[in-house]
């Protein structure tokens, strides 16, 4: 993790010495000195990697990091001061030049007293012995820890076994499947501590198993796989004698002698805990493939590894029940007694504190088996679980497992992981976001050199999130239409993992009261009871700031903003959440280094005062702002060059809107589609000016009133590279509304887009070449549509998803071959069809999920 630490702030200095280069002009000299230095020093922390568990080479590591995070400061308090002075007047400019000098001579002081910091460290280095070299002896011991791990683990995995009938049943089906008697895979795959072993361990020992398969060996690979070691142990089960493998020492000779032995045989081989690729690569040669049915079992963490070996079933093991937890539990403690009736209780709960996970349920019965058993003890265990826990010795192997899934990821999605542990316990991750909050703190960077259809930092993160999931670290939690992860869900045990992780490098730390103002992490998630109130004044250096809780006001600056806006100067992002302002922001402007904000305002007027403040933040990429009313965007937003996405009166409005869909279906299209409109506004772009500099880098505009202005901006080209936008319906006095008109002159010049919402829109055009074939996806709602429009919406060659909701559809729709060539998602609210739906053969020919409730024919 310290890799990333030294690598951001390297990332981030090179980064200002380009972006703000006017900004640092009197100090450009002595920051790429610092720059040059913590280049070595980056390169001294990647050779030390696998030699960390020393004490001296870990402190020197904890040292770089400090200098590293004290360098980020300093140029970044630099750029911010400088930027308040820019920004006085000329006659404050003239009495605060005296401060000015100071600070050019207070941040030059600052950076020679770092450099002479690394001096030190490396003077330290050389004095104490500190080289690449040394720690070859370290490697041993490491060696011996590893392998006692393996031993515990087993013991403990393979102790207790309650259910794995459907599991063991379901993967021994697919074993035994006749038809096919090439050499075959099969896998289980799930997150460490779930059983995978244990229910490969039943499998290997089911008596028709035996039966169908003469010759079976065992091979445990683990991560810290040694192909001798691995083959050497299946000559053992395959019979040789110690005088038979005595002069095998080659890895090659080995593959052959074991390929000899299973010769003519019908085998089943089971490779327990494969890490990667490679050793697929390296092994499967050693397994001949004879058409006799032979099969080869392996369980992993990584679902890559079920893909690269063409497994015929992947069997996911699931997390335990509620029953199974209780039942494993109780096996566990009372072995075949009877629960007491006084203590189900406490011990329901205390099981299903472990989430399901089976290792984690072992360990916590284990423990709880040596307590007295009474009521109280138990409430007493119930009530600190965790702190119980990590009290126990075995604890540390359901850690360690854990954390062995963390050590393997790759360095850049370290960062990406710990960060999960920013949520609360069993909440819901919309995905979407957090790619954003990733982005915006530097975890993923398009690279500025590369090739021009190179993939963006959006698409980057989704792909992070989906190796996460793979590597059985992340949960989903529900799917999007198109088969994306919508929303995600960490474990406990691994947002434990995340937390203590997090803490001990400086990352991230989490906390529940005030205190959380004196961390000294980087990244502060305040999750509170009640009313928030922040009433210390203390200067943070943390660059985050996530606020979790209930719904709260802050009506005055000392509940709260006031120290946001004064402890948190440096910040990149600050997400709110719950938090309704109904102050002004006086001082966001200041924050010129956030790039994520989420903030709801509880009126009009603090809203137009929030988008003022923004104006200055020329860093800023995502803007959540939610306000029930009607707002207009400044022209000078648009002057934002690094602004991606922005969100106007989000996140509420879609889940309170649907609730009252089912009011306006009965009610007239005029009247419905009316208070739609002026239920909650959405935003005006009537202020910018057309003809301006091109917004180039945005490509998410949510909830924007179709108008007349909108339209010429659109049609101007002024987002080119937009991606996502969302156009909603706005009041008018005129008979009929124009909106049609808007969108025919608009939406063909947005040539980049692929997702297009339409809100209370009434009338749509019927020209299917007004709408951008780049079009992926569209979805419509609170209106009444002609079912003309289908026909046109079937003419786009690349639309995969149609959501309908809303009024109705009035008429008749008929589908011919050809239509929705590439339409894979058909979705239509309840009563949505009035007429007749028709699809002939060769329409749709993708379709994988179609919904059409109360269809008539």
């Amino acid at each position: 993790m310290i890799d990333s630490v030294v690598n951001f702030a390297l990332d981030n200095l090179s980064r200002l010495l380009v972006s703000e280069v006017t900004l640092l002009s009197s100090v450009k000299d002595q920051i790429r000195s610092l720059n040059d230095e913590l280049k070595f020093m980056n390169i001294f922390i990647k050779s030390s990697e696998g030699k960390r568990e020393d004490p001296f080479v870990k402190e020197v590591v904890n040292q770089i990091r400090n200098v590293a995070y004290q360098a980020e400061d300093v140029v970044d308090t630099y750029v911010v001061n400088v930027n308040n002075q820019r920004s006085r007047n000329m006659l404050g400019k003239f009495f605060h030049s005296k401060d000015h000098v100071m600070m050019f001579h207070e941040v030059s002081d600052q950076i020679n007293s770092i450099k002479r910091r690394i001096d030190e460290i490396y003077q330290n280095k050389s004095k104490y012995g500190i080289q690449q070299g040394d720690f070859e002896s370290h490697n041993g011991n490491k060696e011996f820890a590893k392998d006692s791990l393996i031993a515990k683990r087993r013991n403990v995995e393979e102790e207790e076994v309650v259910g794995l009938v459907h599991d063991s049943d379901e993967v021994i089906n697919h074993l035994a499947r006749r038809g096919d008697s090439s050499r075959r895979v099969v896998c289980i795959l799930g997150m460490g501590g779930l059983g995978k072993t244990t229910l490969a361990r039943k499998i290997y020992n089911n008596k028709k198993i035996k039966s169908m398969f003469p010759c079976h060996v065992w091979g445990f690979v683990s991560n810290h796989y040694r192909a001798q070691e691995l083959l050497l142990s299946l000559l053992k089960l395959l019979g040789l004698s110690s005088e038979e493998y005595k002069d095998l020492n080659d890895k090659e000779k080995m593959k052959r002698k074991v390929r000899e032995c299973m010769s003519g045989k019908k085998y089943l081989v089971i490779l327990d805990d494969i890490w990667n690729i490679q050793v697929w690569d390296e092994l499967q040669e050693a397994f001949p493939d004879e058409n006799n049915g032979s099969r080869i079992l392996i369980t992993t963490r990584i679902e890559d590894i079920s893909h690269y070996t063409r497994a015929i079933f992947t069997y996911e093991l699931p997390f335990l029940d509620e029953s199974k937890s209780w039942e494993l539990f109780c096996k566990k403690v009372f072995g075949k007694e009877k629960c007491p009736h006084e203590l189900e209780l406490p011990g329901k709960e205390m099981a299903n504190a472990c989430k399901g996970l089976p290792l984690a349920i072992i360990v916590l019965a284990g423990m709880v088996a040596k307590k007295e058993r009474s009521p109280r003890e138990w409430l007493k265990i119930k009530n600190n679980v965790s702190w119980y826990l990590v009290q126990e010795e075995e604890y540390r192997i359901v850690t360690n497992i854990l954390k062995l899934s963390y050590d393997d990821l790759p360095q850049t999605l370290k960062p990406c992981f710990l960060y999960l542990g920013v949520y609360p316990e069993d909440y819901e991750i919309n995905v979407r976001r957090l790619c954003q909050l990733w982005i915006a703190e530097g975890f993923i960077q398009k690279k500025e050199v590369g090739p021009s259809n190179s993939p963006e930092v959006e698409d980057i993160a989704d792909m992070y999130l989906d190796k996460l999931v793979e590597r059985s670290l992340v949960q989903v939690a529900s799917r999007r239409t198109d088969g994306g992860v919508k929303t995600c869900r960490v474990h406990d045990l691994l947002r434990d993992l995340c937390i203590s992780e997090s803490r001990e490098n400086k990352f991230m730390e989490v906390c529940t009261n005030l205190d959380a103002i004196k961390c000294n992490s980087r990244r502060m998630s305040l999750q509170y009871r009640g009313e928030l109130r922040l009433t210390e004044d203390n200067q943070s250096s943390a660059r985050s700031l996530l606020l979790f809780g209930e719904n709260t006001y802050w009506e005055n600056e000392s509940e709260g903003w006031k120290q946001i806006k004064n402890g948190f100067k440096l910040a990149r992002v600050l997400d709110m959440n719950q938090v309704r302002l109904c102050l002004s922001p006086r001082g966001l402007t200041t924050l010129i280094h956030l790039r994520f904000l989420k903030v709801t305002a509880s009126s009009r007027t603090i809203g137009d005062e929030v988008l003022a403040s923004i104006c200055n933040l020329w860093n800023l990429e995502t803007l959540y702002l939610w306000i029930k009313h009607s707002i207009t965007l400044p022209n000078k937003i648009w002057k934002l060059k690094s602004l991606r996405h922005v969100y106007l009166n989000c996140d509420d409005i879609f889940r309170e809107l649907t609730q009252i869909e089912s009011i306006m279906q009965r009610m007239k299209m005029e009247e419905a589609t009316k208070i739609f409109k002026g239920w909650s506004g959405g935003a005006s772009m009537s202020k910018m000016k057309i003809g301006e500099t091109k917004v180039e880098n945005l490509q998410t505009l949510h909830n924007i009133c179709l108008n007349a202005r909108t339209a010429s901006v659109l049609k101007k080209g002024m987002f080119p590279n937009l991606t996502k936008l969302t156009l909603r319906g706005e009041v008018t006095e005129l008979p009929e509304a124009p909106e049609k008109e808007f969108l025919e002159n608009s939406l063909q010049c947005l040539n980049k887009l692929r997702t297009l919402k339409l809100l209370g829109i009434a009338i749509l055009p019927l020209d299917r070449n007004a709408y951008p074939t780049s079009l992926t996806k569209i979805t419509i709602s609170f209106g009444q549509l002609d079912a003309r429009i289908i026909k046109t919406l079937g003419q786009l060659a690349n639309l995969q998803i149609l959501k309908l909701g809303g009024r109705g559809i009035y008429g008749d729709v008929d589908c011919v071959a050809g239509d929705f060539p590439q339409l894979r998602v058909l979705q239509c609210g309840a009563d949505m069809v009035d007429g007749r739906w028709k699809v002939e053969k060769g329409a749709m020919p993708q379709i994988r999920y179609c919904n059409i409730p109360h269809i008539r024919d």
